[in-house]
């Protein structure tokens, strides 16, 4: 039996990309996502939101995302070791809820 050919998977680029001009008068506001995830409502508002929706990858990249401002402090508090909070969040983990739990407890803990 011959092999198949499998073509390489594209690299994605922004060279083809076009860029866009504004207004002159338009104002552009910075966005510090450090600042917005220690906003621990707004972020608990976007966790509801992707279970509400039947979204466990939004789930899963908001609280990653929240977790990489507060990770070691987390995982301090919730007596796991760094790398299984970093682990349990990777795309291609399938934690349990019991560790997504006592993550998400221990991280909105006081």
């Amino acid at each position: 039996m011959s092999k198949k050919k499998i073509s390489k998977k594209r690299a994605f680029s922004l060279e083809n990309m076009p860029i866009k001009k504004t207004k002159k008068k338009t104002k552009l506001k910075t966005l510090d996502p450090d600042k917005y995830f220690k906003n621990e409502e707004l972020v608990g508002k976007g966790l509801l939101k992707a279970l509400e929706d039947n979204d466990p990858e939004a789930f899963i990249e908001i609280l990653d995302a929240y977790l990489k401002v507060n990770r070691t402090q987390v995982a301090k508090k919730a007596k796991l070791t760094r790398s299984t909070v970093q682990g349990a969040l990777s795309t291609k983990a399938n934690p349990t809820i019991r560790t997504l739990a006592k993550i998400v407890h221990y991280s909105t803990a006081v």
